[in-house]
């Protein structure tokens, strides 16, 4: 073989060479490059199956809390959720008559302190012509307790009437708690203006609404506290009477004259004794009087004397004597 023929050998294996590892590079870069490409395909598709996945747990989570809320609740407990809910004011009237006036007053007060609660007011009074008390007050009970005190039977007396009112303020007290917190918002933001204000006229005229919603604010706070007490403590009107004897609950015929008769009885003893104690009251009076009928009647008697009427015979003569003449 001549040198020639060897040189051409050495420049083709040489371009081969070139040849192949420029493959060998272009297609490692593409390798590369299809790695990275799936690489970033696979943490996306990742990144979205695990979105998918924790949304699909809250969509699981928000069903199976709307299931506990409602599937599982029965009609009852859902009714007393809701009742339990509202807000409801409730005031109770009593009349109570009773032979036991001071017994009776004592317990009242005893036992609205045994129940957690207050005597709001009270007035005391005395019938002018019967000369019986009357006692009336208003007490506050724990709403949770009010039952139990009202039906208690420790009363020494007999319950003539009994009534129970109830208002559902449940709608005034939201709409009354949502502008509470929207004005408390207001607030917050109008503080944060202030902190950042610099300029005098802006100073003063977020310092006056601040002024303004603190003034709202106190009002509504106020409104809700009143409800709150007004919610939480029922109010019970109680009106003690005392009598001689204690009305019939029953209403059966021989009850009814029993209480009949008895009252008639009543009747004409109280009448004889108002008439006696009237006199005795007003026996001055009645002495000034008897003094003034007798010295007219013998102012009377002495014109009489004075000025005796003529009979009707000696009238009879006169007239004879005048017609003859």
């Amino acid at each position: 073989m001549g040198e020639k023929s060897f040189r051409k050998l050495t420049a083709l294996f040489l371009a081969a060479l070139f040849l192949t590892g420029c493959a060998k590079s272009s297609s490692s870069q593409a390798v590369e490059e299809t790695a990275v490409a799936q690489t970033a395909d696979s943490g996306g598709i990742t990144e979205y199956n695990s979105k998918s996945s924790e949304s699909a747990e809250v969509m699981v989570d928000t069903a199976e809390t709307a299931d506990a809320a409602t599937g599982n609740e029965s009609p009852a407990e859902a009714a007393e959720k809701n009742a339990s809910s509202r807000k409801l004011i409730k005031t109770v009237v009593l009349s109570i008559d009773t032979k036991d006036f001071d017994d009776l007053r004592k317990q009242v007060e005893e036992k609205v302190s045994s129940f957690e609660g207050y005597i709001e007011s009270s007035d005391f009074s005395i019938n002018p012509g019967t000369k019986s008390r009357n006692y009336a007050l208003v007490v506050r009970i724990p709403v949770d307790k009010l039952d139990t005190f009202v039906d208690e039977t420790g009363w020494k007396g007999t319950i003539t009437s009994k009534s129970e009112n109830i208002e559902d303020v449940t709608l005034d007290y939201v709409d009354k708690t949502a502008y509470k917190e929207s004005l408390q918002t207001e607030y917050d933001r109008v503080t944060e203006l202030l902190e950042k204000a610099k300029d005098l006229d802006q100073i003063l005229a977020l310092e006056s609404k601040l002024s303004q919603l603190r003034y709202e604010l106190n009002s509504y706070e106020s409104q809700l506290r009143i409800y709150d007490n007004q919610i939480d403590y029922s109010t019970v009107h109680i009106y003690i009477s005392e009598v001689e004897y204690e009305s019939e609950t029953s209403y059966t015929v021989g009850s009814r004259i029993n209480s009949g008769f008895r009252s008639s009885l009543y009747a004409i003893r109280d009448f004889f004794v108002n008439l006696f104690v009237a006199v005795v009251s007003n026996l001055p009076i009645l002495l000034l009087w008897a003094v003034f009928i007798a010295i007219v009647i013998l102012f009377i008697r002495k014109f009489q004397k004075r000025f005796p009427k003529k009979s009707k015979n000696s009238k009879k003569e006169e007239q004879a004597e005048q017609s003859k003449e």
